[in-house]
C-alpha cells in the first residue's frame, strides 16, 4: 500500500472513530434531554393536580365556614383554609404561566385564606360576623366552586391526553401542545370567571385597600416639572448635587418620581424626587467605607441633625444596623409624645467620616400627617395588667403601630426583659388587647426586631 493510501486510510479511520464518538454523545444528550423534558412535564402535571385538590378542599371548607357559629370552630376551619390556600399558591407558582394573565386567580388564592383567618380572629375577640361578611364568604365560596370545577375539567383533559404541558426545544422554552386552543387558553378562561370578583376590604395584608393606598403627604400636592425636581435635588445634596443628570422616571406606583444621578469621585450618587410636592423619596451614595472612626451614638446624632437641617423635625431614633462600616438608623415621627412608627425614615451614616450617604423616606411620605390620636381608655397601670407577669417591665410609652392591614392602633409600648432577652409588648390602649410582641435582637452590628 502506498504512503498516500495509508494516510487516507488513517484519516478515514480517525474520522470514523470521531463520528462514532459524536453519535454516541449526541444520543446521550438526546436521551438526557428527553428524560429531563419528561421530568419537567411530570412536575407541571403534579403541581396542577395538587392545585386542583387544594382548591377542591378550599371549596368544601368555605361551605363549612358559613355554618360555624363557634369561634374555635371557625378558627379551626380558617386555619385549614389558610394552609390549603398557601399550598395552592405554591403549586400555582410552579406552573409555566409567565405569559398568561392569571392575576385574579392568584389574588383569590391570596385573599381566601387571609380573609377567613381575619374573621376567625374577630370572633375570638368577641365580634360577630356581619351580614356583609357572610355575603363575602358566600361569594368566595361561589368563586372557589367555579375554580374547582374548571380545574377539574382541565385535569380530566390532561388525563385523557387532550391537553398537556410540554417542553419544546430548550427546557426554558415552554408551550402547551393540545387539541383546540390548548391548556393556557383553558386557564385564561378560568381567569375570566373572576371578572366580577369582589373588592374585599378587611384587616389583613391582602386587603384591597392596601393595593390602592395613596400617600397622605402627596395626594393634595401639586405636580412639579423635571427641571424643578432637578433643582430640588441639587439643593438637597449641596456640593454633591453639581453635575446631576436625569436618569429615569418611576411611574404607575403609589409614589411617582424623577430619578437623577452622577458619578462622584468613583462613587455613584442617585436621588429620587417625588413628582407631587417635590420631596426627596430617597438618595444613596455608593461609598466604600473601610474604617469605623465614630460610634453609633455619634452617628445617630449626625443623622438626627441632618434631618433637622432639611426641615424634618420631631423624629426619634429606634433601631439600627451596621453593615460594611455604614450605619442605617431608623427614625419615627413623634406627635405629642406618641411615637408613630408608620412615619419611618432611614438614614445611612458612613462611620469613617460621619458623612450622610443615604436616606429613604417612603414610609414617612406615605403615612405622615397630623393624627387625631384618641384619648386612651386605659391607664398605663391598667394596660400593664395585660402584660405577662414573666416580663420585667423597665419602660412604658404610647405608640401608634401599623397592623398587617396597615390600619394603625394606639398602644402602650412596654419594654422589658425575660430570661436575659429584651422584649417589647404592645397593648391596645383602648381595649387592652395584646397586639404584638417583639424580640429585640442586639449585637455588635445593630439592634433589630423579630
Amino acid at each position: 500500500m502506498s504512503r498516500t493510501n495509508k494516510i487516507c486510510a488513517a484519516v478515514i479511520a480517525v474520522l470514523a472513530v470521531l463520528l462514532i464518538i459524536f453519535c454516541a454523545m449526541w444520543y446521550r444528550c438526546y436521551r438526557q434531554n428527553k428524560e429531563l423534558k419528561v421530568t419537567v412535564n411530570n412536575s407541571y402535571d403534579r403541581a396542577f393536580f395538587e392545585l386542583t385538590d387544594y382548591v377542591s378542599d378550599i371549596d368544601a371548607m368555605l361551605s363549612k365556614a358559613q355554618l360555624a357559629s363557634d369561634p374555635s370552630q371557625l378558627a379551626s376551619i380558617s386555619n385549614e383554609i389558610f394552609m390549603k390556600a398557601a399550598e395552592a399558591k405554591s403549586c400555582f407558582g410552579q406552573l409555566p404561566t409567565e405569559n398568561t394573565n392569571l392575576e385574579n386567580t392568584a389574588k383569590f388564592l391570596s385573599q381566601v385564606g387571609d380573609y377567613t383567618y381575619v374573621l376567625s380572629q374577630n370572633m375570638i375577640n368577641g365580634a360577630t360576623i356581619t351580614d356583609e361578611e357572610y355575603g363575602n364568604l358566600n361569594s368566595l365560596n361561589e368563586y372557589a366552586s367555579t375554580l374547582s370545577k374548571s380545574l377539574s375539567d382541565i385535569e380530566q383533559k390532561i388525563y385523557s391526553g387532550e391537553v398537556s404541558f410540554n417542553v419544546a426545544g430548550n427546557i426554558g422554552a415552554i408551550r402547551a401542545m393540545a387539541a383546540g386552543d390548548g391548556i393556557f387558553k383553558d386557564l385564561e378562561n378560568v381567569e375570566k370567571s373572576f371578572d366580577n370578583y369582589p373588592s374585599l376590604i378587611y384587616d389583613g395584608p391582602f386587603s384591597e385597600h392596601i393595593e390602592n393606598m395613596e400617600s397622605y403627604m402627596l395626594k393634595s400636592a401639586a405636580e412639579i416639572s423635571k427641571k424643578d425636581a432637578l433643582q430640588k435635588a441639587k439643593e438637597f445634596l449641596g456640593d454633591r448635587g453639581e453635575g446631576l443628570k436625569f436618569e429615569t422616571e418611576t411611574a404607575n406606583t403609589a409614589i411617582e418620581a424623577y430619578n437623577f444621578g452622577k458619578d462622584n469621585n468613583g462613587n455613584h450618587i442617585t436621588i429620587s424626587i417625588t413628582k407631587k410636592g417635590g420631596y426627596v423619596l430617597y438618595f444613596l451614595e455608593n461609598k466604600t467605607v473601610s474604617t469605623a472612626n465614630c460610634d453609633i451614638d455619634a452617628a445617630t446624632g449626625l443623622a438626627y441633625r441632618f434631618l433637622v437641617s432639611h426641615g424634618i423635625n420631631n423624629m426619634t431614633n429606634s433601631y439600627y444596623e451596621v453593615t460594611d462600616n455604614i450605619a442605617t438608623i431608623n427614625f419615627a415621627y413623634v406627635q405629642d409624645g406618641t411615637k408613630c412608627y408608620s412615619d419611618l425614615i432611614k438614614v445611612k451614616v458612613a462611620l469613617d467620616d460621619g458623612s450622610i450617604v443615604g436616606m429613604e423616606c417612603k414610609g414617612y411620605l406615605m403615612n405622615h400627617r397630623q393624627r387625631d390620636i384618641p384619648d386612651v381608655m386605659l391607664s398605663e397601670e391598667e394596660a400593664k395588667t395585660h402584660v405577662s407577669t414573666h416580663l420585667d417591665v423597665s419602660a412604658a410609652s404610647l405608640a401608634v403601630i401599623p397592623k398587617d392591614s396597615l390600619r394603625e392602633v394606639l398602644c402602650y409600648e412596654f419594654k422589658g426583659t425575660y430570661m436575659n432577652k429584651n422584649f417589647i409588648v404592645y397593648v391596645n390602649a383602648e381595649t387592652g388587647k395584646e397586639e404584638q410582641i417583639l424580640l429585640l435582637i442586639e449585637s455588635e452590628t445593630g439592634v433589630l426586631t423579630l
